[in-house]
């Protein structure tokens, strides 16, 4: 089983912050802690569950060595096909069925099944990059 991770963006700072955590009665916010605390950063506040929105990583890796999300905006390359579109939500959040973390979009741009070798890049994400306008 995959380990879970949320990064949580806090709409009244419209600001992300790398990590969210669900706690009881509310988010614990961290920032970036970099690498000091085994990746799971250093919480700086508590916000309210309707203060923030929780994207849940993909458990994938762009070309960059970035870590993929919901609501990032990537590009993608697969057999000479190109196409930029905003990361939907996780179909597998567990990964028991053994679906490619992607599906969903790649299914969306004709690309069937689970492609291994995918070209991914990481450009930004719908939140903090509103230009893209999907």
């Amino acid at each position: 089983m995959k380990d879970i991770k949320f990064r949580a963006w806090h709409h009244p700072e419209n600001k992300m912050y790398y990590r969210g955590y669900q706690k009881w009665l509310h988010v614990l916010l961290c920032e970036d802690d970099r690498g000091e605390n085994d990746g799971r950063g250093r919480p700086v506040k508590r916000a309210r569950y309707a203060d923030c929105t929780l994207l849940e990583s993909t458990g994938m890796l762009d070309k960059n060595h970035k870590e993929v999300y919901e609501g990032d905006i990537v590009r993608i390359h697969y057999k000479g096909k190109e196409f930029v579109d905003v990361v939907d939500s996780v179909p597998d959040m567990f990964g028991s069925r053994k679906l490619h973390p992607l599906a969903a979009l790649l299914k969306k741009h004709g690309i069937p099944g689970s492609p291994e070798n995918l070209d991914t890049e990481v450009l930004g994400n719908e939140y903090e990059n509103p230009r893209f306008n999907f």
